[in-house]
């Protein structure tokens, strides 16, 4: 997601037109009203599919009187519409092909032209627009391709759940906030993604601080595994096969993706090395990716400490797979 702050930071200093292309609930609008607001841009922003172009963008035809002059005496017509539109730098179509044909018309005239109507729009810098990818999942209609040349920059904003931002911009607690992603990340297939966006991962996230029972945070038509999220939330190992001697060896990768964020796997995993020191020479990744304080726990086991040893000294010697172990060794002070 820091790739497309940047753009988006860029696009707006410079003055171009950016259309925004993703998923509901990705933040695609929140990082535009948070980075105009930085900029201290004056922003017009609409919600396209409730947006009715005469009153909101062209204007109202109202007759005013004429009086001699160059012009004959009579009436014409002036669209009077809301002055923040005369005063906006930045206009953001939020949902942009969900809107109307009328209302695709001139926001075409806006983007290319900077006037509505023929009439000109002092202010106005550039012209942004966001929109989901039309597919199974959303009812939109593919977006002109007449309007989408118009716009300088395409930028994809791809679903990036943030632990980071859980915690300090939505209020949820860490482990709340660590368990949420890890579910999304690793617990969900490429569908149930798109279906779960980072938005609901937040209500969730902040109903169950508030006390609520999870599953009254996720619509009853998306199947979810939500006790595997529970038992996230409650620290506790998520593992689809049990730590046997073959699977320490044969599933290293899976189990050190699940310690990354679960100290209660990677308590476990330490517990069945130390009760079985004969596959550390197969584990030795398993080893290297625990906290020095296991790592140290592991090593009060003789056996265990032998077998480690040995294994640095072949990596000291040329075994270029087991040079890690024998810079942590070193470090550690067992292998000098």
């Amino acid at each position: 997601m820091s790739n497309c702050t940047n753009v988006i930071k860029r696009c707006m200093s410079q003055g171009l037109n950016l259309l925004l292309i993703g998923y509901h609930g990705v933040g695609k609008t929140q990082m535009v009203l948070e980075e105009s607001k930085c900029q201290g841009l004056r922003m017009k922003y609409y919600s396209s599919p409730t947006l009715d172009p005469w009153p909101d963008l062209v204007g109202i035809p109202v007759p005013v009187e004429t009086k001699g002059g160059s012009k004959k005496e009579g009436k014409e017509l002036q669209f009077i519409r809301p002055a923040d539109v005369e005063d906006a730098e930045i206009m953001f179509f939020d949902e942009l092909n969900r809107a109307h044909p009328k209302v695709i018309n001139a926001v075409l005239e806006a983007i290319q032209f900077h006037r509505i109507n023929g009439k000109p729009l002092p202010s106005l810098k550039m012209v942004w627009a966001a929109i989901n990818p039309p597919d199974d999942i959303y009812d939109v209609n593919e977006l002109d391709p007449v309007v989408v040349d118009r716009f300088h920059v395409h930028l994809q904003v791809p679903a990036n759940p943030s632990v980071s931002y859980y915690t300090k911009k939505a209020g949820i607690s860490s482990h709340v906030a660590k368990a949420l992603v890890t579910w999304w990340q690793r617990d969900l297939d490429d569908n149930l993604r798109q279906m779960i966006s980072p938005r609901r991962l937040e209500y969730m996230g902040q109903n169950y601080s508030k006390g609520l029972d999870i599953r009254y945070s996720v619509p009853p038509s998306i199947k979810a595994p939500l006790q595997y999220l529970m038992r996230r939330i409650e620290g506790k190992i998520l593992l689809p096969f049990e730590l046997t001697r073959q699977t320490l060896i044969t599933n290293q990768a899976e189990i050190i993706s699940e310690m990354e964020d679960n100290l209660d796997a990677m308590l476990a995993v330490n517990e069945r090395l130390l009760a079985w020191p004969d596959v550390i020479p197969q584990c030795v990744n398993l080893f290297l990716a625990m906290t020095s304080e296991l790592q140290a726990k592991l090593l009060t086991n003789s056996n265990i400490k032998r077998a480690l040893i040995n294994l640095g000294r072949q990596g000291r010697n040329g075994e270029q797979n087991l040079r890690p172990l024998a810079d942590r060794l070193a470090a550690m002070g067992i292998l000098r």
